[in-house]
């Protein structure tokens, strides 16, 4: 997102508080992850998936959690965790297609 680690722009450095996130910048944020995340050409993106595929058929809850794990590891509160379980079980477990 144009910010050098360790590189500040100012011996301020980067925006905190209400200056770093405001509705425009963090729907910028968001879109930002959903896009690097959504690469599958990325090679951190590919060995997520090749984890995810080692791990087989995952029910809709193993998925969430394996998916979670994998980016972080992260840890969803109780209510985001459901909402993530619900939108994966709408299409029932979750298999490899053969190629």
């Amino acid at each position: 997102m144009g910010q050098e680690l360790l590189n500040p722009p100012s011996v301020e450095g980067w925006h905190t508080g209400i200056e770093w996130i405001n509705s425009g910048s963090l729907m910028k944020r968001i879109n930002f992850v959903a896009d690097m995340i959504g690469d599958t050409s990325r090679p951190g993106v590919k060995r997520i998936i090749d984890r995810l595929q080692a791990q087989g058929s995952l029910g809709p809850a193993e998925l969430v959690d394996q998916c979670l794990d994998l980016v972080g590891p992260v840890k969803a509160g109780a209510a985001s965790h459901q909402q993530l379980v619900e939108h994966a079980s709408q299409r029932g477990e979750f298999r490899w297609g053969t190629a």
